[in-house]
């Protein structure tokens, strides 16, 4: 699939805490402006894949296809999170001649599933959610709920190999600092050290700037075949390769110890399609859901088991408050899910491609020709590598 399957549109709602609009309407606006940016018509489109999350509610593909008015779909897929799923099976469709445009898409609610604030809006309250696990049939802000088996990841992470609180800070803080030059970001306030360490504690020793904040928004992208794309309204950003799967055990309330287990299968994959090294990257959007899942990434990325707190300090600038691996490679220049907002994710995916694409604004790498982007958890995770057409 090398270089020939390439994105050409991304789109974007606004993003926020209380958008006061419905996720139907977030998760419309994120894929018109997709299709807009790519320069097609809505009747180019015929293939649409979506995340249609069990932890809770969102929109699935027949009603982004409505409310659109998209009449030529030949192929759908509703994708379990993360968000880079649903592009994945994207690629996957385009490549194999499915459909000739695929657009796919992800919308998030801050429902009181995900946040203790909208506990108290019975607007925000969270239709039953079909249980899969232990861990997704409770919320995550309620007592044992979703939140725990990472926290205690994070401790056994800590007791194992002597990272500490400071280290899993760093990552709140760059993506904090990062934040700050993305008009989009929700969380754009300065975070220090000692804010990070003062902090309200979820379950130890798990914090709240551990955790993603819980936005309204959606975001989409299109994606079609390379020669097909030269002739789209934007540069084009090509697919080097993409990986997504699930690794045994993988049950996180059972088994937190072994959540890093399919970030290094999927990073050796990506490295053996392409012949490339962590040396060829020049950005890195590395996710961000809880910070402990950004420790394991960064350990397959750039490590090895159990030296992430090693590298975060060797990559730590002090005066920027910012992580810089290998000296020059920034971790998620939009903010990441711990600020930009939670869309599990997609927000990884179109930093990347505005930045190879030379269009990220006051979020822009200079010289950015390579991008890494990668999302999830233990059971379900994947990553792509995506690279600009001067590359």
């Amino acid at each position: 699939m090398n270089g020939k399957v390439a994105v050409v549109g991304v789109g974007y709602s606004p993003l926020a805490r209380d958008s006061q609009r419905s996720v139907g309407s977030l998760a419309l606006e994120a894929c018109r402006e997709a299709i807009r940016d790519a320069g097609l018509d809505k009747t180019d489109i015929d293939g649409v894949g979506g995340i249609f999350a069990a932890d809770l509610p969102t929109v699935w593909p027949a009603y982004v296809i409505d409310g659109l008015g998209l009449p030529n779909v030949l192929w759908s897929t509703c994708a379990f999170p993360p968000s880079i799923n649903a592009v994945v099976e994207g690629i996957n469709a385009v490549f194999s001649g499915a459909c000739k445009y695929a657009l796919c898409f992800h919308a998030k609610y801050r429902w009181d599933s995900t946040s203790a604030s909208a506990a108290s809006d019975p607007m925000r309250r969270a239709p039953w959610r079909i249980p899969l696990d232990g861990s997704l049939s409770l919320p995550m802000v309620t007592p044992h709920g979703g939140s725990h088996p990472y926290a205690a990841a994070m401790h056994q992470h800590m007791d194992a190999f002597g990272s500490r609180r400071e280290h899993f800070g760093m990552i709140a803080i760059n993506n904090r600092t990062q934040a700050q030059r993305n008009p989009r970001a929700v969380l754009q306030e300065p975070l220090t050290m000692q804010d990070y360490l003062d902090s309200k504690e979820i379950a130890s020793p798990f914090c709240v700037y551990d955790m993603d904040v819980p936005i309204d928004g959606a975001m989409a992208v299109v994606v079609t075949l390379a020669d097909r794309a030269v002739d789209c309204a934007r540069p084009p950003v090509y697919v080097e390769a993409a990986a997504n799967g699930a690794s045994s055990p993988n049950d996180m309330m059972l088994f937190s110890d072994q959540f890093h287990v399919p970030y290094e299968k999927i990073m050796t994959a990506l490295w053996q399609r392409t012949g490339l090294s962590i040396a060829d990257i020049d950005v890195a959007n590395i996710y961000d859901g809880f910070s402990i899942l950004t420790m394991g990434w960064i350990e397959a990325i750039f490590s090895g088991r159990g030296e992430g707190a090693a590298c975060i300090e060797d990559a730590w600038d002090e005066v920027q408050q910012q992580l810089r691996f290998l000296g020059r490679i920034p971790m998620s220049p939009h903010g990441g899910n711990l600020s930009e907002g939670r869309l599990q994710g997609f927000g990884h995916l179109n930093e990347a491609v505005l930045q190879l694409r030379g269009q990220a604004g006051p979020t822009q790498v200079h010289g950015a020709r390579r991008a890494l982007v990668t999302n999830g958890m233990n059971p379900v995770c994947g990553a792509m590598i995506l690279r600009s057409e001067n590359a």
